[in-house]
């Protein structure tokens, strides 16, 4: 599973000291994914692209524009997955997320 959002994209509806210290979605979201024993989490940042058929972003510099697009990805078997959604509704409400089918990628020995 794929989720994607901007470089910059908070967490809406926090208390003030969890945006002071924690309001970043990408940290937040790999946080919820280790505690539900997610096989495996990567984040990539984008060194150019663009969401939601806005201007394009590039990454040239150490601080990524906040529109500079970010991907979770996300390994596990599809029940995991679909509880991982489940759970973190709200947060994955402001993102674009891409489900793989795992049948149609398996290589047979």
């Amino acid at each position: 599973m794929r989720i994607y959002f901007g470089y910059g994209q908070t967490v809406k509806g926090q208390s003030f000291w969890q945006r002071l210290w924690s309001n970043n979605l990408g940290q937040l979201l790999l946080k919820k994914a280790k505690e539900m024993n997610i096989e495996q989490a990567n984040i990539f940042i984008a060194k150019a692209g663009y969401l939601d058929n806005d201007k394009i972003s590039f990454n040239i510099s150490e601080i990524p524009s906040k529109k500079n697009p970010v991907c979770l990805e996300l390994v596990d078997t599809a029940e995991k997955l679909k509880n991982f959604i489940g759970q973190n509704r709200k947060e994955l409400n402001e993102t674009n997320i891409i489900l793989l089918n795992n049948e149609c990628f398996k290589i047979d020995q």
